[in-house]
């Protein structure tokens, strides 16, 4: 009979927590629904070589400097950054925009939990979102590491939408899960609202009622959109590509 492997689930609620985890053998899903997660899945869908993410503006103004062709993305509360070519709406990220080019991108909570997995010393950082969330599944279904889900949040607060992702992500692994506390509330918040408000959810989250304020709200129905993506985003050395 074979013997089933139990494996091991945790998530970091907030980028901070990672500095008190221990990731080493981890694979760490980095998730930012809304935006910085679903904008790069997009953008390596749509062409592009690679995303360069850095935690401030001025090291973003600073590496365009060193190579121009690079586009310079990004925003900061939300809204687009002055002399930057795009902003942080996965809406922007078309085939027509990105194809073949480099990406620098700069975002509020995003890039930095991108980081935050990185000085984890996690062994494999990938991108997760509603967006490419069976492809996520499948790579991590092909091994047998730990996990860790870190999630962007919000501001330094937490958030419903890439907690409700967690949970949808933790389902989806299926049985033999030994589940931190953390890993069971996501689970348990995606198996008790159900996969069929996930969109309302998302869209009536403090994050969510707050980008539709600020004009982009079309942006949360194209984070919900799940599995258009079949590719799963890899951070080494500093940059993500596929």
């Amino acid at each position: 009979m074979r013997q089933l492997i139990t494996r091991n689930i945790d998530v970091a609620l907030l980028p901070a927590e990672m500095e008190r985890i221990q990731a080493d053998g981890h694979i760490a899903i980095v998730i930012d629904v809304l935006r910085a997660s679903t904008t790069i899945v997009a953008a390596l869908a749509n062409g592009a070589t690679r995303v360069i993410p850095l935690s401030t503006v001025e090291a973003a103004r600073a590496r365009q400097a060193q190579e121009p062709d690079l586009l310079l993305c990004g925003e900061r509360n939300a809204h687009p950054l002055p002399g930057f070519d795009l902003g942080n709406s996965p809406r922007e990220y078309t085939r027509d925009m990105v194809d073949g080019k480099g990406l620098i991108l700069t975002t509020t909570n995003g890039t930095r939990a991108l980081e935050a997995a990185a000085k984890a010393k996690a062994y494999t950082i990938i991108v997760g979102a509603f967006t490419n969330s069976h492809a996520v599944v499948d790579f991590c279904k092909s091994s047998t590491r730990p996990i860790i889900l870190v999630c962007a949040g919000c501001q330094g607060r937490f958030s419903l939408e890439d907690s409700l992702y967690a949970g949808a992500l933790i389902a989806a692994l299926g049985s033999d899960l030994q589940l931190t506390d953390a890993a069971q509330s996501c689970l348990a918040l995606y198996e008790y609202w159900g996969p069929d408000r996930l969109a309302f959810l998302v869209a009536n989250s403090q994050h969510g009622r707050r980008l539709s304020r600020q004009g982009y709200g079309e942006d949360i129905p194209v984070a919900m959109e799940i599995d258009v993506h079949a590719v799963v985003p890899i951070y080494q050395a500093g940059e993500i590509r596929i």
